[in-house]
């Protein structure tokens, strides 16, 4: 009977351990960065060309970057962790947090590092820009290399 047991042990370990690297190839596939495309021109520069004269991404609204992002997406150009990047709405986070704070926090609150116009347009490489300069600021090196390959697609598009 204890043999039984241990023989059912190490069959379940197997099969977990299989199961959770299979998961985590999966996942690693989903968050892999996609600059090998665009490295290996794999993005034709005539999507990218397409892109620049429909945006301009140093003067688009935040609807805007989110088109940009489902169609560098779409294109194989970005991954879906890097559309999560591009279009955490910060407007949102920032009403948020007013709120949750009973709004005992300056009313110039906000969560973006850069200004937007009267339009809601804003410079979306300078605020990444100064994403990642805040992430190096304060040490979170995973953050400012993501938000430094954002910039890098973001740059394509001027």
């Amino acid at each position: 009977m204890i043999q039984q047991i241990g023989s059912v042990q190490q069959n379940t370990q197997a099969f977990s351990k299989k199961t959770i690297q299979s998961a985590n190839e999966d996942f690693s596939k989903l968050l892999t960065p996609s600059v090998e495309k665009i490295e290996t021109n794999e993005v034709d520069e005539a999507f990218f060309s397409d892109l620049k004269n429909k945006y301009n991404i140093r003067s688009a609204t935040f609807e805007e970057v989110k088109e940009i992002a489902n169609e560098l997406y779409e294109a194989g150009a970005i991954t879906f962790f890097d559309v999560s990047i591009l279009t955490f709405d910060y407007g949102r986070a920032t009403q948020y947090i007013k709120q949750a704070v009973n709004r005992q926090i300056s009313s110039n609150f906000t969560m973006y590092e850069t200004n937007e116009d009267a339009f809601g347009r804003r410079d979306w490489i300078a605020e990444f820009e100064a994403r990642a300069a805040k992430d190096r600021q304060y040490g979170n090196l995973i953050g400012n290399a993501n938000k430094t390959k954002i910039i890098s697609v973001l740059q394509l598009l001027e």
